[in-house]
């Protein structure tokens, strides 16, 4: 209601009084209204300035009236208009048919949002993350195409033209109409809309698998598009099968375990396992790729740059792919490619890889990104071993090395590639359904004989093998025993001596027994830096023999530590206990005069061929096994043959 009395010179040709009185229904009253504001607005000296405000009014209001005759023509039932399979879908007031989408405006003019229809078919609730995605479909050519996209993407028109390289037809100019569009349609048919839980994680969620489930669907496929699609079913089971038992029956270990593996990758969460890596070692041209590309073949497509990865990759890529991953096998090929940027030293590589999960990182609202995770089984192929010398021992538990035997791994290498890359991704699929029918129980069972029969075979050899080195090996075997019974039922078991020879000795990994074997080494390989000739040294004084000791300058022997990736400290305080060195009071140094100088050296003790034999630690009779990872402890009377038949 207008209050006359409140009206002044300025407040008379506020908008606002316009659009009251121009939605007026009583033309009587208005006119009277207008009689009285424009004597008003005379009086106040505005009366040109009201009268040419008010015509402009009458103007839009007629415009405006056109406009909604004109969409109601166009649109009378509000409804989608469109020959696809999309159910129809309420729009409002904006017109969608087979040539877009269009509105008008206030003043009537046609607006055109988009030359495109688009529909919003699907909503998608993260189960890691509980954000929403939106799975929009919309016309290309004669047919429909269907993008999976972030609802940030969608809200803002800024973001909104990254789906151009797609097929959407938006750009700066009508980016805004599109997303305004998009949140009515939305809001209009949420009862219509289906939504569906889904997440950007291949491998387990509870009983379910991705991405073979129908409950849960995969909505990531942006980021890893090749890798997402590579993962079918393509060309004849026969086929493949065949090439694969002829590929089992030959007396190639390699290629054998490394399916092996590829299938046990799935074992990983369910048996609550940490990553591992199955490296196989060896010469160019013996067909690593081949056998690494057979591999693949269970699951997904063989070809380069779909499913395998790139070693050249970065750290971040990676961990991402890794995560995308999550349980199935990570396809890493041709170490060799990044040799020099790790400087022949993958501890840090193999850490990061096994680890099962990567760093926390803050996003720009000073909060934390969800970190990175993954349990599964990581295939390398290497020129050489991929365990070294001065690797750390954490690093070497988590790897098994596979040297490549003379000869080729695969006969005719040409025709298995043609074969694997038009007939793939089935063995997977059954390897699971065997999983699912035996149960979790009975594969904890068979894990647990493997193991079993592991620690059985090392006593026969009187050895002791590695706990964290057993464990991996138990899956693999478990995985071959459910792949040669459930899929192949071809008896050709991995050779069972061969697994157990693999692992390494207890000992063997010893960080600071490595470290002493690798700083006598360094002793030997400069005699000149010891043996003064003629009371002078030729080069580098490191340091000198006394009494059966190697004597060491502290600076030095912190160098060549640190130059074989070992803790010079550590090794320092277990040579101690040891009794390797001599100390001074509480110093794991003495000291020693050179070039009439005092300084403190390393006592290191030397045999007559220059290492002394270390004492080992004692050896359990029975090896526990580590509860944190979720496998069974070992009994006694639970030690036994191989369950099942071994080449």
């Amino acid at each position: 209601m207008i209050d006359l009395d409140l009206l002044n010179k300025k407040t008379i040709l506020n908008d606002e009084l316009f659009e009251e009185l121009i939605e007026d229904e009583d033309l009587r009253n208005q006119a009277k209204l207008v009689f009285e504001l424009t004597n008003m607005a005379e009086t106040m000296g505005v009366k040109k300035q009201f009268e040419i405000l008010w015509k402009a009014t009458q103007k839009m209001a007629t415009k405006k009236e056109k406009g909604q005759k004109m969409l109601s023509t166009n649109n009378s039932d509000g409804m989608t208009n469109l020959d696809c399979k999309y159910p129809q879908m309420f729009v409002g007031n904006w017109i969608v048919n087979d040539d877009g989408i269009r509105t008008f405006g206030f003043m009537g003019q046609e607006i055109i949002a988009c030359y495109q229809p688009i529909l919003p078919v699907k909503k998608l609730i993260n189960l890691e993350t509980d954000k929403e995605k939106l799975i929009i479909a919309f016309k290309y050519g004669n047919g429909w195409r269907e993008r999976t996209v972030d609802k940030e993407v969608i809200a803002s028109s800024a973001k909104i033209t990254s789906l151009a390289p797609y097929g959407l037809n938006v750009n700066t100019e009508n980016s805004k109409h599109i997303v305004k569009y998009l949140a009515d349609i939305e809001n209009f048919n949420l009862d219509l809309i289906p939504s569906q839980m889904s997440t950007s994680k291949l491998g387990w969620h509870k009983q379910d698998f991705i991405p073979y489930s129908k409950d849960i669907i995969f909505d990531d496929e942006m980021k890893f598009k090749d890798s997402f699609e590579a993962i079918h079913e393509e060309g004849n089971f026969d086929v493949w099968m065949e090439l694969v038992k002829g590929i089992r029956k030959s007396e190639r270990f390699e290629p054998k375990i490394e399916m092996v593996a590829s299938f046990g990758s799935v074992l990983i969460e369910p048996l609550n396992a940490l990553p591992f890596i199955l490296n196989i070692g060896g010469e160019t041209g013996k067909g690593k790729t081949v056998a690494m590309m057979v591999a693949t073949s269970i699951w997904a497509n063989p070809a380069e740059n779909t499913y395998m990865a790139d070693a050249k990759g970065t750290v971040v890529s990676i961990e991402l792919r890794m995560n995308f991953l999550n349980h199935l096998p990570m396809m890493i090929d041709d170490m060799s490619q990044v040799k020099k940027e790790y400087d022949g030293d993958f501890t840090k590589l193999v850490y990061l890889l096994c680890a099962g999960k990567g760093k926390d990182r803050s996003n720009i609202n000073l909060g934390l990104n969800k970190s990175t995770s993954w349990k599964n089984i990581i295939l390398t192929n290497y020129e050489y071993m991929l365990v070294t010398e001065t690797m750390q021992g954490g690093a070497i538990n988590r790897i098994i090395d596979v040297e490549a035997e003379d000869g080729l791994m695969i006969e005719d290498g040409n025709k298995v590639v043609e074969i694997i890359s038009n007939n793939y991704g089935f063995a997977g699929r059954l390897f699971l359904d065997a999983v699912n029918e035996m149960g979790l129980d009975k594969i904890k069972e068979w894990q647990k004989e493997a193991y079993s029969a592991i620690v059985k075979k090392a006593e026969e050899h009187g050895v002791q093998k590695e706990e964290k080195q057993i464990l991996p090996m138990s899956i693999l075997l478990t995985a071959d025993r459910i792949a040669t019974e459930y899929i192949f039922m071809d008896g050709a078991y991995l050779n069972f001596e061969t697994c157990v020879n693999l692992l390494k000795n207890k000992g063997e990994v010893s960080e600071n027994e490595r470290a002493y074997e690798y700083i006598i080494s360094e002793i030997a390989s400069h005699p000149n830096q010891f043996n003064p000739l003629g009371g002078e040294y030729k080069g580098e004084a490191w340091g000198c023999f006394d009494g059966g000791y190697a004597v060491i300058q502290v600076n030095v022997f912190n160098k060549i530590c640190e130059r074989g990736n070992f803790s010079s400290k550590s090794f320092l305080s277990w040579a101690n206990k040891k009794n390797l060195i001599e100390c001074t009071g509480s110093r794991n140094y003495k000291q020693k005069r050179f070039n009439n100088t005092n300084t403190w050296c390393v006592y290191l003790k030397m045999g007559d061929d220059g290492m002394v034999e270390v004492e080992k630690d004692a050896v359990k009779e029975v090896p526990v096994v580590d509860n944190q990872n979720g496998f069974m402890k070992v009994l006694e009377a639970d030690k036994g043959d191989m369950p099942w038949e071994v080449e």
